[in-house]
């Protein structure tokens, strides 16, 4: 197998060669059964001190970037939970799995499709998973494909602990408690995983363990010490809060988030001080999962598993954090679809090599299944990135391609956005759904400070240029490029008229 984009190397080659060093022989024929330690962190952006963020403190993330091959340009395909860890653990983009919403079950019309778990219990592997992997919600979870029962949440991982008000509304969007790690959910995850870690070393198959941290999901309820590890008034942020000029009112989210934990506006339009507190409680997050990482690339080394193991980590989506007016996610804007990716695969080594061609997160499962030798048995839509696991030089896809329904609700959208991220612009495009018209687009350009602008957080759009004469030409070039992405990428899967996409049913009822 040739690697994509013509380069000389297989990676089939370099890893048979990789392995032959380690003692693991040839991939050629049958796999080398490499183990795989997939984390998936809740909300990510690339907030990480690997990533250039200057108001990150991740070292451990940031030790473990050192041993793997860092991805600066991975997006997401939808930027909300479900969509996005089901188009990366499918490998199939949202329109051909239906799953434009949380609440959506790509089972309902896709029953047969094999998952990337999947895939590797059928060929062997012990498969577990552990925290929020494809939801955080009991009734999104695929028994199928894992070897054992989800641990979703156990009962002594705690969410909250200083509310007592737990059962009303959302409660306060932050918490600060001077409690030991284990006590918040994630540091009870951490544990567990650690001790799966034990279990697996012992047994006789290889294994694929998914673990989902929770945080830094809102609300932001650390432990004090990682709230310490940071200075309020470096959060007393003076980046530019108005919304992009120009940009349509389908480019941001109909679904507020932040809005209605106590003492937030149903606009979200906060004070600075409540501004600066919340980021504050999002880096004190990031810092808490990061050192939980930690513990479980510790236990890894400390059994001996990380000369075969592929550990790769990653967030579901990106984040705003206030920036242009906007926080939290459901947009196709830069901060929301931008996502943190670190890959190691063993016997490699790679201090300082970052590789910037652009990505997608269903091309997670073709990789992963390249790189442990196995096949996909159904079609995929993602491409494989195993090259620039060796090489940083290989190229990687000449757009990325992200979307976004309107409204975010469960069932058949109205509107879709799709969204196109190029070496340097940006292009989204917003259709009726049911005729396909165009609605409304947007254009912007990244490589100057006409329509963007470089903050601590990454990119923000500051105005549509997608109007204006100067930009003709390229929002035409890049119309036609997206025209050509969905005539050849996104086919609607053919279903019964009477067939509501993706909505899961219990006992005749549809649950929203």
């Amino acid at each position: 197998m040739l690697l994509a984009g013509g380069n000389r190397w297989s990676v089939r080659y370099a890893l048979s060669a990789v392995l032959f060093v380690l003692g693991y022989g040839a991939v050629s024929g049958v796999a080398a059964e490499l183990n795989v330690l997939l984390i998936l962190v809740d909300d990510l952006r690339p907030a990480l001190g690997c990533y250039g963020d200057p108001l990150a403190k991740t070292p451990q993330i940031d030790r473990f970037a050192t041993t793997a091959r860092r991805f600066d340009r991975a997006y997401c395909q939808q930027a909300v939970c479900g969509p996005s860890r089901t188009a990366l653990l499918t490998g199939r983009l949202p329109d051909h799995t239906t799953v434009w919403h949380n609440r959506n079950s790509f089972r309902t019309v896709q029953p047969d499709l094999i998952t990337l778990p999947q895939l590797f219990r059928l060929h062997g592997w012990h498969c577990v998973s552990l925290g929020k992997v494809f939801s955080g919600d009991a009734r999104e979870l695929d028994p199928i494909s894992w070897s054992v029962p989800e641990v979703l949440r156990k009962p002594e991982w705690k969410s909250a602990v200083l509310r007592a008000d737990l059962q009303r509304g959302k409660g306060q969007p932050f918490e600060c408690a001077d409690v030991a790690d284990e006590v918040y959910a994630d540091g009870g995850l951490a544990t567990a995983a650690v001790e799966q870690l034990r279990h697996s070393a012992s047994g006789q198959q290889p294994f694929f363990l998914a673990v989902g941290f929770f945080k830094p999901h809102l609300p932001f309820n650390a432990p004090a010490r990682y709230w310490d590890l940071h200075r309020r008034e470096d959060f007393l942020s003076a980046d530019p809060t108005a919304r992009p000029v120009n940009a349509p009112e389908l480019a941001f989210a109909d679904h507020l988030e932040l809005a209605g934990y106590r003492d937030v506006p149903s606009d979200e339009r906060v004070g600075a001080a409540t501004a600066a507190e919340l980021r504050h409680g999002y880096y004190a997050c990031v810092s808490y999962v990061d050192a939980q990482i930690g513990r479980l690339l510790q236990g890894l080394e400390d059994l001996r598993l990380q000369d075969s193991t592929i550990v790769v980590l990653l967030g579901d989506h990106g984040y705003g954090l206030g920036e242009a007016g906007r926080w939290c996610k459901d947009t196709n804007f830069e901060l929301d679809t931008r996502i943190p990716l670190l890959l190691r695969v063993p016997g490699q080594r790679y201090p300082g090599k970052e590789t910037r061609g652009l990505l997608e997160s269903v091309d997670l499962y073709p990789t992963l299944a390249e790189l442990a030798g196995l096949q996909a048995s159904g079609p995929l839509d993602g491409r494989s990135f195993a090259a620039a696991v060796f090489d940083p030089e290989a190229p990687g896809r000449e757009v990325a391609l992200s979307q976004f329904s309107r409204p975010f609700r469960s069932g058949t959208p109205q509107v879709m956005g799709y969204s196109i991220r190029s070496d340097a612009q940006r292009y989204t495009r917003w259709i009726d759904w049911a005729t396909k018209g165009q609605l409304a687009e947007e254009l912007y350009d990244y490589a100057g400070v006409e329509s963007s602008q470089q903050l601590s957080g990454g990119l923000v759009e500051h105005t549509n240029l997608a109007g204006l004469p100067g930009w003709s030409e390229v929002r035409r070039q890049m119309s036609e490029r997206l025209d050509l992405e969905l005539s050849e990428r996104v086919r609607p899967l053919a279903l019964p008229e009477s067939a509501e996409p993706g909505r899961r049913r219990r006992k005749g009822a549809v649950l929203e």
